[in-house]
């Protein structure tokens, strides 16, 4: 194996790192809509873009959740060999 290539244990904090950049980033968001509402004309529009985010943000911490089974079933694999 190439020694500069990063390891599938790399590759997995990496992308963890990504989406826990991108929960943080919706979660900013949405703080920022609650501290400033009246940027929103109605009520709606408020309510839609923090589900919006939510959304965003809950989508990231899933592939999070799925990335912390995939490492857990790959140390498990190395426990074995």
């Amino acid at each position: 194996m190439n020694p500069k290539m990063p390891t599938e244990y790399n590759i997995l904090e990496t992308m963890r790192d990504y989406y826990q950049a991108d929960i943080n980033k919706h979660a900013m968001a949405i703080e920022i809509m609650l501290k400033n509402p009246m940027a929103f004309h109605d009520h709606d529009a408020f309510y839609e873009a923090i589900e919006s985010q939510l959304k965003q943000l809950m989508e990231s911490k899933d592939y999070i959740d799925g990335l912390d089974i995939v490492r857990e079933i790959m140390e498990a694999c190395d426990e074995d060999v």
